[in-house]
């Protein structure tokens, strides 16, 4: 997958880049290098803090100054790692509250449509493998403050109908090689100029992907520049703008930029631009929006970004420091004593800091071990108030279910949505970036799924659904699943199917395509990300009382099963009782009614077609008379008073060539031949 929807060397770009590839920006390669050099200007201090706070999570804690102390005291650096526990918890926690995409009509003419809109985007996720890229983003977001995905289009081609065919990804961003308009202010970076990320790669890599002439130029200048960087730098060596001696690497830039109501993608290097083309994708209203989307936790009053772990540093450094100071103190002894107490101070030292340790004192001399019980005791006490204070932050016992009152299920589930109230900011955030990842891959679908395709919905495992987009639908498929809906007798429905075949004419119609089923650019749909509900623990905490009541009251299985969380709960109960259960009459009148509605109008349809295939075969006929026979009326019949009426015109014969219609041209009792054809 390439972060660029950048076209590697013998591939095609991706869909929507490939007509706009000669397109220059109007922002010159100056202001693009600035732009990228004054973020990672403004941003260090706070990139540098982000970068600690990473290393606090992965048990980095200790300075090497403070590491060399604890060495020569001969004391092991011992780190009681609350940070990375805290964080756990909280992406486990988000991890198993996972929600999904829904659609919403926004107008009344979609309301059908709104369960596939569904259906193509929880599919589309899935396909994309979003959940773990939103879980990674959550963790960046709690530790170094913000982090985002991509949503590209990518070209591929399908073996099965050896065409190619157009596929929505997703490209997941670490956020040390992300950069954003230092002047945003906004959480969700809604009010930047500019967002972007930067690529390291080999240098002959870049000049087969970008195989210009003066895009090779532009590179192999930047390979000649060597400041140094910091977060943005190469892994291992690193660079400003180009890196290693035998192994030329090269960081290339690709920014988003606004021109205008205009996105712009432009690709550059120090040494000159790669690249550069307005973005092609647009929204339900047709306006242009950034593919590059992001979400921080917090931001200071100086437009920095930074995540929760950034105010557990300090408590957790109390926490390690007074930890080794009680350590420090219950190994070593504070003496009292005159000069000449001891021959050898060094000596007496060692022996105090072991237990058995052995000190000879001069005669004469006073010698005295000092208490340091209060001491140590102020330290452990301020040891455990750090630690009461840590718990508090973040995930606290409450969240977590581990609170002293949390005896019973409903008591969890208090206690957990207290607990929650802290880190709601957080999840409120969280779930905003997923709002708007999802609402811009429904505009993809609408956008760029213009070929026919099908996914697979399980919600039963005995049940399997497809559901098809784009395609064609045939009058025979439309008359076949309305007559299905109205509960048409399949019998009767197959009856008069062969009647309609037997007909060419009858039987053509049925196969011309009358409307196309479910068409996501003509879907316009609202998208939300589904709540979890409480009732859920509720439900499971009822139904464990319901059980615990089951030695003094028996209760039909039928209640059991109502109670339960099973999936299949339904059919079940339709099991257990035999299809048998009663129905309102009124209601079953009324269904009736609608049903019987529904088969006379796909009956009239029947008949319309019917009488859609005469017309057709009359009309055929009149084409094929070689010589149109106008009959005078005064002379037919030896000048009778009789005329032909004036709505048919003259080119009509008056009866039709024998055998040329059948009996489907008989005209009805009491009428004549010219009547008889006349079809509305």
């Amino acid at each position: 997958m390439n972060p660029y929807n950048a076209p590697m060397a013998g591939q095609q770009p991706a869909a929507g880049y490939a007509d706009v590839q000669a397109y220059e920006s109007h922002t010159p390669l100056e202001t693009l290098i600035t732009w990228f050099e004054d973020a990672e200007e403004a941003s260090e201090s706070a990139r540098k803090k982000s970068e600690r706070d990473r290393d606090y999570y992965d048990g980095n804690q200790l300075t090497a100054a403070e590491m060399k102390v604890l060495a020569e005291r001969g004391q092991p650096d011992v780190i009681v790692n609350r940070i990375q526990s805290k964080i756990n918890y909280l992406v486990g926690f988000e991890a198993t509250n996972r929600t999904d995409p829904k659609g919403f009509p926004r107008t009344p003419q979609d309301e059908g449509a709104a369960e596939a809109c569904t259906d193509a985007l929880r599919y589309t996720e899935d396909k994309a493998e979003l959940k773990p890229k939103f879980s990674n983003v959550w963790e960046q977001m709690l530790v170094e403050g913000y982090g985002g995905v991509e949503l590209i289009v990518e070209e591929k081609f399908d073996t099965a109908t050896g065409q190619p065919k157009r596929e929505i990804a997703a490209v997941e961003w670490d956020w040390d090689r992300l950069f954003y308009d230092p002047h945003s202010r906004k959480s969700d970076f809604s009010d930047a100029r500019y967002l972007g990320g930067v690529v390291w790669m080999d240098a002959e890599d870049a000049k087969q992907m970008w195989p210009g002439e003066e895009q090779s130029e532009s590179i192999e200048k930047t390979i000649l520049d060597g400041q140094l960087s910091t977060t943005y730098d190469d892994r291992p060596e690193w660079s400003k703008w180009t890196t290693g001696k035998g192994r030329k690497r090269v960081r290339i830039v690709q920014i988003y930029h606004r021109e205008g109501r205009e996105w712009i993608l432009c690709k550059f290097t120090k040494g000159g631009k790669l690249e550069s083309m307005p973005v092609p994708f647009k929204d339900q209203d047709g306006d242009s929006w950034c593919p590059l989307i992001l979400q921080s936790a917090f931001v200071d009053r100086k437009n920095n970004r930074y995540g929760i772990v950034r105010s557990m540093v300090s408590v957790q450094d109390e926490i390690n420091k007074r930890r080794s100071k009680a350590l420090h103190r219950l190994s070593q002894r504070q003496v009292k004593a005159e000069r000449g107490a001891v021959d050898d101070v060094d000596a007496a030292k060692k022996e105090l800091s072991k237990p058995d340790g052995w000190v000879e004192v001069n005669p004469g001399f006073e010698f005295e071990l000092l208490a340091q019980g209060d001491q140590l005791s102020a330290e452990l006490t301020m040891l455990q108030e750090a630690k009461n204070e840590i718990e508090l932050m973040g995930p606290n016992a409450s969240l977590q279910g581990k609170g002293a009152d949390a005896a019973s299920g409903r008591a969890i589930l208090a206690n957990q949505s207290g607990g929650q109230t802290e880190i709601s900011v957080l999840v409120d955030r969280h779930r905003n970036l997923k709002k708007r990842v999802y609402q811009r891959m429904w505009d993809l679908i609408r956008q760029f799924k213009d070929d026919q395709w099908w996914i697979r919905v399980t919600d039963n495992e005995e049940n399997v659904k497809f559901v098809g987009f784009n395609r064609p639908v045939t009058m025979r498929e439309e008359l076949m699943k309305r007559a299905e809906t109205a509960g048409v007798p399949p019998d009767q429905f197959a009856q008069q199917i062969m009647e309609l075949e037997a007909d060419p004419n009858a039987a053509q119609q049925l196969e011309q395509v009358i409307r196309t089923e479910n068409n996501p650019s003509e879907m316009y749909m609202d998208i939300t990300v589904e709540e979890i509900p409480d009732t859920a623990n509720i439900a499971m905490e009822q139904f464990d009382a319901l059980i615990k009541l089951a030695p003094a009251v028996v209760f039909p299985p039928t209640v059991y099963i109502k109670a339960s969380g099973l999936r299949n709960k339904r059919e079940l109960l339709e099991e257990i009782q035999g299809g048998g259960q009663k129905q309102d009459p009124a209601a079953a009148e009324l269904k009736m009614r609608g049903a019987v509605a529904e088969v006379a109008k796909i009956e009239a349809e029947i008949e319309e077609i019917k009488a859609r295939a005469l017309k057709t075969r009359v009309e055929a006929n009149i084409a094929l008379q070689p010589d149109p026979v106008v009959i005078d009326p005064a002379v037919e019949q030896g000048g009778a008073n009789q005329s032909v009426p004036a709505s048919v015109p003259a080119s009509v014969p008056v009866s039709p060539p024998p055998g040329s219609m059948g009996d489907l041209n008989q005209p009805p009792p009491g009428s004549t031949g010219v009547e008889g054809m006349a079809v509305q």
